[in-house]
């Protein structure tokens, strides 16, 4: 009985919320949104671009204290801020190069929550050559109370099979 009041109460909270969604090619302010697509499209540009730098302590400038991450190599997820560094290092030490987020999806629930998700390919040096890696993710913002949006819970696995993303 506890379980599905749970269920009920989860599924009457979803149904209020107001959930926006563009891709990556939209244009515009989506009519009512808290925020316009463009605004949300830059928010994620802004932390993809840090992904791509090769500079762990600028990819760590995008999480909250607190973010859940899971990460595609490790098998539990962390909420630990040196792990995360750690797992960031590892992955700048792949010299990351000419990402691609294709599909990309950004949805704006309201004023303070956009979730992007996607495939993201890249260039990297994996078991001493360069290869391209294909990875799924997600990775919700949150509006910081000082406006800055932050990520407070990524997830990432790697596809079962090789996808095609333009790279």
């Amino acid at each position: 009985m506890r379980n599905s009041l749970t269920i009920a109460a989860l599924a009457l909270a979803l149904a209020g919320c107001d959930v926006r969604t563009t891709t990556s090619t939209d244009k515009g302010s989506v009519p009512g949104a808290a925020i316009t697509a463009d605004e949300a499209e830059k928010v994620v540009s802004d932390a993809y671009a840090a992904f791509s730098s090769g500079d762990a302590i600028r990819m760590m400038e995008h999480y909250a204290p607190g973010a859940v991450v899971i990460d595609a190599a490790n098998n539990a997820p962390s909420t630990d801020r040196a792990t995360i560094t750690k797992w960031n290092a590892d992955f700048a030490a792949m010299k990351p190069s000419d990402l691609v987020t294709n599909p990309r999806i950004v949805q704006s629930f309201d004023d303070h929550t956009i979730v992007s998700s996607g495939i993201a390919a890249f260039l990297a040096d994996v078991g001493g050559r360069r290869q391209r890696v294909s990875v799924r993710y997600t990775h919700v913002f949150e509006r910081q109370p000082d406006g800055r949006w932050l990520i407070v819970a990524e997830h990432n696995s790697i596809p079962p099979q090789p996808v095609a993303t333009g790279l």
